[in-house]
């Protein structure tokens, strides 16, 4: 009875850790989504808009998603209070958001540093260089896309053979 109880707790908690690591990437796939069309409206405000970075954070609060959401307010309130140092409030604000995400170092860098590569004084090099980096998260986004359910079957997979394993090795 005991054996039994073990082999399904042990199966139990591989399945859920092969579900746990397939929800991670489905995440992901949704934050590289969502970033992607946060730089998209950046550079159509920056380039046809010509809107400053603060101007943009503000508009950028009514964003669906309530957690890059609250990444604009603050740092619009901030960069409202101080007036300057909006690069280092913009990469301090996402980098310890990113924290908790499932975002890959890369991925987390080129969205954390944005502000440092609008160095272009006309609009038009602001907003290529925001298209540049929409560019590459939209390539990330759609690899992930592309093996993710590949990706799936296999820790899927992995994660039941493992709790197999498991379960011959300590019983």
């Amino acid at each position: 009875m005991y054996k039994a109880i073990g082999i399904i707790c042990i199966l139990t908690g591989c399945v859920g850790w092969g579900n746990r690591k397939i929800a991670q990437e489905r995440e992901r796939i949704g934050h590289l989504r969502v970033m992607c069309r946060i730089l998209e409206r950046m550079q159509a405000e920056i380039g046809y808009g010509k809107h400053t970075l603060p101007e943009i954070c503000l508009m950028l609060t009514e964003i669906n998603n309530e957690c890059y959401r609250k990444c604009f307010r603050r740092i619009y309130e901030a960069a409202a209070e101080s007036g300057s140092g909006l690069p280092e409030l913009w990469r301090s604000e996402f980098l310890a958001f990113f924290a908790d995400q499932p975002i890959q170092e890369e991925e987390r860098e080129v969205f954390a540093g944005l502000p440092d590569r609008l160095g272009f004084q006309e609009e038009t090099g602001q907003a290529g260089s925001i298209g540049q980096a929409e560019a590459f998260l939209s390539r990330r986004a759609v690899l992930a896309e592309e093996s993710c359910e590949n990706r799936s079957k296999m820790i899927r997979s992995v994660s039941i053979l493992t709790g197999l394993l498991l379960t011959i090795w300590l019983l």
